[in-house]
């Protein structure tokens, strides 16, 4: 296996930038075991019905995110913020052994806007990588 790749259909708001500077820590701490949870098992999902088995974390990974809005979309630095406990369930379960630049070499952020609200989505993908970057 050389990519993963989950869907989430939104984000909490109290995650992102602004969002944390509203919020209680309280609200922001359920939040982020939520998610991680939620994202850690859609992690387990994908890697279990994946055609190849993952036999060890990658050891250098690309990791993109992408969201689809059709309101308001999060900027990219609230984006950031927001899914950071996703990319800790991709450590959690082994996809990927630190989040630090040692292993990751690049991580993008992209946007569309989609006509239905009901299209709304963040794709996180981690894919190895073969450059030190």
């Amino acid at each position: 296996m050389d990519t993963l790749t989950i869907e989430l259909e939104r984000l909490p708001s109290c995650l992102s930038k602004n969002g944390r500077r509203r919020s209680h820590w309280r609200t922001q701490r359920a939040a982020t075991e939520k998610l991680k949870d939620d994202a850690t098992f859609l992690v387990l999902k994908a890697i279990s019905e994946a055609p190849n088995p993952l036999e060890e974390p990658f050891d250098k990974a690309d990791i993109h995110v992408h969201q689809s809005w059709s309101n308001t979309p999060l900027d990219y630095d609230g984006l950031a913020s927001a899914v950071a406990p996703v990319i800790d369930a991709f450590t959690i379960t082994g996809v990927i052994s630190d989040d630090s630049p040692r292993i990751i070499n690049s991580y993008t952020l992209t946007a569309n806007k989609v006509p239905k609200q009901s299209q709304n989505l963040v794709r996180v993908t981690v894919r190895r990588s073969e450059s030190d970057g």
